[in-house]
């Protein structure tokens, strides 16, 4: 097959490309083979060196490729770009676009991507691809390796941006003829977002790996409001997908594998993507232009490793802040709880004192009763006495006085010992 990928261990799987180790178990052609492309890199200093440049992945995939190892990733820009440039190869494109958008399609013209700055610090819309259809629609595809936050909300501000440039145009068309400008000139815009990694809110719907929108109203009422949304998951896509039968699976898996297995599958099924992976076998002859390719490779992972973590930083930045209020309304909570506790127990206090004030009076008071009750006692023992003294009726004394006999003659032994 002209695209051979033996099925040969990797012995360089730890290989620093400066050192000679880690061969130690590889046949003599894959020795070979890889010390003939190194020292092919070495003869140029400046070429080698932004080889070594490469972090270690990079330059396993670089060394994967162009000794048979493996494919290259369809999903890095540069080779995206390569396959499906839309001047020099349409009708692939053109087959894609027909099999994501289920009917036939025509490129009529490569639009320049130009972009529109937002509001937002540094943020750009970028289109990867953009194109015109014969009837006028307006189509980007973009390709996104990472798992950008709010995929949602970018595709619409795509999408915006397509609206807004059609109809620009119009309003120029219309002026330059001197005929009125008409909303009915403007054509579809379709968003077409391939995602090598889901985020989260496509891993919720792991059973699906296309998910298509457009914009309808819930009383039936029907409106061309022009915008269209397609993301497509790869990597969902592998899980659910393991045998080529159409030819959007064969797409798919174009883009999402550079296992030589899925490669020989797809050939199989449809022999003509052996013209699209032909074009990409050739660089393993030109190791040097292959060298540029990678090094824009890298140029986007460190731009999507940048815009990832200002995202993330943004994300985090916006969860301290909610995090930060809520421990705000926390705080203004706890503080008129101590404020509201502090109220009560000042009420407290002065119940307190007012009940110590009111028990002092209390107290006061029944010292004088009971001194009052001492001296009421203390003059019917007196008047007991006297009485006994008067008539000596015991009986009837106690009866008057309320006392019984026992108690009587008790008092009236207290004072006759002391008399």
């Amino acid at each position: 097959m002209f695209y051979d990928y033996p099925a040969l261990k990797r012995p360089w799987a730890h290989y620093v490309a400066e050192k000679t180790d880690g061969f130690e178990n590889a046949s003599g052609e894959e020795r070979r083979e890889v010390t003939e492309l190194l020292e092919r890199l070495r003869k140029d200093p400046i070429l080698y060196g932004r080889f070594l440049d490469f972090p270690p992945r990079l330059r396993m995939e670089f060394l994967d490729f162009c000794t048979g190892q493996r494919g290259v990733k369809i999903t890095y820009d540069p080779f995206f770009k390569f396959v499906f440039n839309p001047e020099l190869h349409p009708e692939r494109l053109e087959r894609l676009l027909s099999g994501i958008l289920r009917e036939k399609v025509r490129i009529r013209q490569v639009l320049p991507p130009d972009s529109l700055r937002f509001h937002e610090r540094m943020s750009l819309v970028i289109m990867d691809i953009l194109v015109e259809l014969p009837c006028g629609a307006l189509c980007n595809v973009e390709i996104q390796k990472a798992p950008y936050a709010f995929p949602g909300q970018r595709a619409a501000c795509y999408s915006s941006e397509l609206v807004v440039r059609q109809y620009s145009r119009e309003r120029q068309k219309a002026k330059a003829e001197g005929i009125p400008f008409s909303y009915h000139n403007l054509s579809k815009v379709y968003t077409i977002v391939i995602l090598e990694k889901s985020s989260g809110d496509f891993c919720r719907y792991s059973d699906h790996y296309v998910h298509r929108a457009s914009q309808v109203f819930d009383t039936g009422l029907s409106l061309n409001l022009l915008q269209e949304y397609i993301f497509i998951s790869l990597d969902i896509f592998r899980t659910i997908v393991h045998e080529v039968r159409e030819e959007l699976e064969a797409w798919l898996m174009f883009l999402s594998s550079d296992d030589p297995a899925d490669i020989a599958h797809v050939i199989a099924a449809f022999p003509e993507f052996a013209e699209y992976y032909r074009d990409i076998a050739d660089f393993r002859k030109k190791p040097e232009e292959l060298i540029g390719m990678f090094s824009r490779v890298l140029a986007e992972m460190d731009r999507d490793e940048y815009f990832g973590m200002m995202e993330q930083l943004r994300e985090d930045v916006k969860n301290l802040s909610e995090q930060a209020q809520s421990l705000k309304h926390e705080k203004e909570s706890l503080e008129n709880e101590k404020q509201y506790m502090e109220n009560a127990n000042r009420s407290l206090e002065s119940t307190n004192r007012s009940l110590e004030s009111t028990n002092r009076s209390l107290a006061d008071e029944n010292q004088n009763l009971e001194e009052q009750i001492g001296r009421l006692l203390e003059q019917r023992k007196r008047t007991a006495v006297r009485l006994y003294r008067k008539n000596g009726r015991a009986e009837e004394i106690a009866g008057l006085l309320e006392m019984s006999e026992e108690e009587l003659m008790e008092v009236l032994e207290q004072v006759g010992q002391r008399v």
